[in-house]
């Protein structure tokens, strides 16, 4: 990615305009963010407020005046004392354009200001940031202490071709997308989710059974909501459902923020499995979003310990595996 040249004195020239503008002005610098993250989009911050309290503040990050990159905070008051902030997947920057150390350095200053700690707050701070030693020691600089592991996920490029989609893909991953494709089964595109709360039981059920902690319906529904009917837009989400006759066996929510989208909650019943339905649908809902206008899919997240079945199959897609730097407080 291009660099912005570093500057003798950044911290004069770096600013965080927190509130400032409209949503608009919001929605049009987050629509210049190569691969923003559904955690930083203001729908993710309404929903949260709707479910769980919490307040959007939205940060405009200016270098010398003009706008570089966005931040979001999700604040929330506890007991009417205690104060709770968090900045996940962030800050984000315009045009794909990484600053310098020293600028970042400048911003996460700014930051730690904006995020303090006291005996009646916490912070919690997942930078969207590269795993580095470097960046590990700007953070130590800022006055964050790392409180856990960094984040690790799959870019897939959509803006490519379909055929060079597909010849990036591994090898078996290829073949058994090839079996799924003669499987006879049938794709259903739903177009803005609408059949969302079927496919959240399937995800808590799932959840109950592998032992994860899934995302509330509630959430999910509010948060498709947001991007769909309060965004003023209605690409903002899409479920990809195989069907073998008329039963369900895989399904994918994907949920469009700007430029790119997170494949967000997928299922699969033992026969889709055995199908290799997920394939099928994943290699959908990929067209999908590019049809949208969709150019990068976070594939939603990796863990190759917990669950090295998923990290497998994400990883066969041939994407870019990316590491954040650490959570923070």
């Amino acid at each position: 990615m291009p660099v912005i040249p570093p500057d003798t004195a950044p911290d004069t020239l770096v600013d965080i305009a927190w509130n400032e503008g409209s949503v608009g002005d919001w929605d049009a610098l987050f629509a210049r963010v190569p691969r923003s993250t559904l955690l930083q989009s203001f729908a993710y911050g309404r929903a949260m407020g709707r479910t769980y309290g919490h307040v959007p503040r939205l940060g405009v990050i200016r270098r010398g005046g003009e706008p570089i990159g966005l931040v979001q905070t999700l604040d929330r008051r506890m007991l009417k004392l205690f104060h709770d902030r968090q900045c996940h997947r962030g800050p984000l920057w315009l045009d794909g354009v990484v600053p310098d150390i020293d600028t970042l350095e400048a911003v996460f200053r700014r930051l730690r200001r904006a995020c303090p700690r006291s005996l009646l707050g916490r912070a919690s701070l997942l930078p969207e940031l590269p795993a580095s030693p470097e960046n590990e020691a700007m953070l130590t600089r800022c006055g964050f202490q790392r409180s856990g592991p960094g984040y690790q996920t799959v870019w897939f490029d959509l803006s490519r071709d379909e055929e060079a989609m597909r010849a990036g893909l591994a090898r078996d991953w290829r073949k058994r997308l090839r079996g799924a494709e003669k499987a006879g089964l049938t794709l259903d595109v739903d177009g803005q989710a609408n059949n969302l709360p079927w496919l959240m039981k399937q995800e808590h059920d799932q959840a109950v059974t592998k032992g994860f902690r899934p995302m509330t319906g509630t959430l999910a529904v509010r948060l498709r909501n947001a991007l769909v009917k309060g965004g003023g837009r209605n690409d903002g989400a899409v479920m990809v459902t195989a069907l073998d006759g008329r039963t369900p066996v895989a399904c994918c929510l994907f949920l469009r923020h700007g430029a790119a989208a997170t494949s967000q909650v997928g299922w699969a019943s033992d026969a889709g499995r055995q199908s290799h339905a997920m394939r099928l649908v994943l290699w959908r809902g990929m067209q999908e979003l590019k049809q949208r206008g969709v150019r990068m899919l976070d594939l939603g997240g990796i863990n190759p310990d917990a669950a090295p079945g998923v990290t497998e199959f994400k990883l066969g897609t041939g994407g870019e595996v990316v590491e954040t730097v650490g959570q923070y407080r």
